[in-house]
């Protein structure tokens, strides 16, 4: 088959009889103006309709003429929808010869608004069934040696993401690899962008391998960092959610002796919570130990993203973890009642000790023995009540008792990019 046959010029009177015409041109006529036809609405539409009823003659006949200029219709408003009908429609010795030629212009197509859907297209046709294994391995070899140069860029494009997305959900992991290894070596500026940190979520959705492990050490390297990032604490909960023991491990040592400074902070507060929900025993202590600290801790009760740090850590901490917590809160709860915050740790307290009493809290400051709210929590309910006392303040919590207010935390803005939103 010669591809590069001359195409002639496309006479406008044959062009406007074809747009006029009460029946669907035939292929013979179509041919020979396929470049014209590419470019508007009705004259796609024309190509579009003969691929589908002219079968394989069609197919090839339209990529032979159309071959020198294919690579200009991929970011074309109405020819990418015929790039990609071609794709389908072509077998697959004619697919690697179209990839092949457009190969030079898919970064640039990918990176448009229309092109992206012409490569995600060619990604797509890339491991048809009906290929063999050569012929799949030739094409999608072909595509990821053209965009590997501009991996990290599209990584962070508001396009390109969308094709570098779709390679990791079609092609197995010898042809995609190229992804994680441009997300490892940029990972600090491709964590930290709104698109960046969806691609790597679906790095780390992938199977174990490799090159996961080589991204994850290298996000665990810079946890420190990503999580004060609006973006990137997003990446560093997302490697808490989905990784083992040992590399969520890592990422919660990385905060130990930080725990108060990063619980203040807007985003990652965030990211503490969830260190709060995954560490083992030994950190968990520590994360403990720092909260409790006597200096530190009205100003985590008072803060808004601190005092659901405090909340969290109430909610997992053991027995004796949690009255040293409280212990420490003591000289702060009076004034707690005032805010929103406040109520929130008060209402959390009581329904980690329900015979937890405000005002006799206050009140025994100096008394030496165990208050009723420090037995274990076995023990708790068979301490009588004090006469006409009740377990919180109650006119602190209009419309209720502690015990039934919402402790969800306020939408503060910082809401996942990569759940429910369209990129």
């Amino acid at each position: 088959m010669n591809h590069l046959n001359t195409v002639p010029n496309s006479h406008p009177e044959a062009v406007n009889a074809l747009y006029h015409s009460t029946h669907r041109p035939p292929l013979s006529q179509l041919l020979g103006h396929v470049r014209r036809l590419s470019r508007d609405q009705v004259g796609c539409r024309l190509l579009q309709q003969s691929l589908d009823e002219d079968g394989p003659e069609a197919a090839t006949a339209i990529l032979r003429e159309g071959l020198p200029f294919l690579a200009e219709t991929m970011t074309d408003p109405f020819g990418n929808y015929l790039f990609q009908k071609i794709l389908e429609k072509i077998s697959m010795e004619e697919r690697l010869i179209l990839v092949k030629t457009v190969s030079p212009r898919l970064v640039s197509a990918a990176l448009n608004l229309h092109g992206t859907r012409s490569v995600q297209k060619v990604v797509e046709m890339s491991i048809t069934d009906e290929a063999t294994s050569a012929q799949k391995n030739a094409v999608a070899q072909a595509v990821t040696k053209s965009l590997t140069p501009a991996a990290a860029r599209l990584c962070i494009d508001s396009h390109g993401n969308h094709v570098i997305q779709r390679i990791l959900q079609k092609l197995p992991l010898r042809h995609s690899k190229f992804v994680f290894d441009a997300v490892a070596n940029s990972v600090g500026d491709v964590a930290r962008h709104r698109h960046g940190c969806c691609v790597i979520q679906r790095c780390l959705d992938s199977a174990t391998s490799p090159a996961r492990s080589n991204l994850v050490r290298r996000i665990v390297e810079k946890a420190l960092d990503l999580m004060q990032d609006a973006y990137g604490n997003y990446v560093v909960q997302y490697v808490l959610d989905v990784c083992g023991e040992e590399e969520a491990a890592a990422v919660c040592e990385t905060v130990i002796g930080k725990v108060s400074l990063l619980a203040i902070q807007k985003f990652s507060s965030n990211v503490m919570e969830k260190c709060l929900e995954r560490s083992n025993d030994w950190v968990q202590e520590l994360y403990l130990r720092e909260l409790s600290v006597v200096g530190k801790i009205r100003e985590l009760m008072t803060d808004p993203f601190g005092n659901y740090v405090v909340q969290r850590a109430l909610s997992v901490a053991t027995h004796a973890q949690a009255v040293q917590l409280v212990e420490a809160m003591r000289p702060h709860l009076s004034c707690m009642q005032n805010t929103a915050g406040g109520r929130r740790i008060l209402a959390k307290i009581c329904r980690r000790f329900p015979n937890f009493n405000l005002n006799m809290f206050i009140e025994s400051n100096n008394m030496n023995e165990p208050h009723p709210f420090m037995m274990p929590y076995s023990q708790q309910f068979s301490t009588p009540r004090s006469p006409g006392g009740s377990f919180v303040d109650q006119s602190a919590f209009p419309g209720g008792g502690a015990v039934h207010m919402n402790d969800t935390k306020i939408n503060s803005g910082n809401e996942s990019p990569c759940y429910g939103v369209s990129n």
